[in-house]
């Protein structure tokens, strides 16, 4: 049974609501940006809404659950390193690629830099052992190039090949999160 007070509860918990976020994103974007759909307003407001309120939500349970572990990956370093990524990304992506910035950019390595603190905070917890937070650093950074290279074709594509494009890296991050979540469950 997972106990949901200690530091690997929180950080499942947090994943899952973070991949349910993941998965409303998605229908808010099938409704929103669907080309020649106009939504109701009323409807892209309760979807957004509901996508901030999960990913927040997602976001203070893996916050709380890396707070409480013993963690070997200093949290800080990885903040500083996604930080300095997302300049560096900023720069190439709109000064050099001339790519008009979008909130998914920043996304994208938030994302990223989450899933490697909690996936080093549950290897501090003895959840993961260090080959398996090895395996899945490399596969959190696979699906957050992938989104980055969606992200960079966004605006190449014709609409719907676009609208289908921005998906991608919802679907990605959500089955990402699920899988960590499953594996971890497997675990406990």
């Amino acid at each position: 049974m997972i106990d949901f007070s200690a530091a690997s509860g929180r950080i499942l918990l947090g994943n899952l609501l973070f991949a349910a976020c993941c998965i409303v994103y998605l229908i808010w974007w099938s409704v929103a940006f669907r080309p020649g759909y106009t939504a109701p307003m009323m409807m892209k407001g309760a979807l957004f809404l509901v996508t901030a309120v999960l990913g927040i939500a997602g976001l203070a349970m893996i916050i709380y659950g890396c707070s409480q572990a013993q963690s070997p990956v200093r949290f800080i370093h990885v903040i500083a390193a996604g930080a300095a990524v997302y300049i560096a990304l900023l720069v190439l992506t709109n000064v050099l690629m001339q790519r008009q910035v979008t909130t998914e950019l920043m996304l994208i390595v938030f994302w990223a830099c989450m899933e490697i603190c909690a996936c080093g905070a549950l290897c501090g917890e003895d959840v993961f052992s260090g080959k398996v937070f090895d395996v899945l650093a490399v596969i959190i950074l696979a699906a957050a190039a992938a989104g980055m290279i969606c992200y960079l074709k966004y605006y190449e594509l014709e609409p719907m090949k676009a609208f289908y494009d921005g998906m991608v890296p919802l679907v990605l991050f959500a089955v990402v999160m699920i899988g960590i979540s499953i594996f971890q469950i497997g675990r406990g």
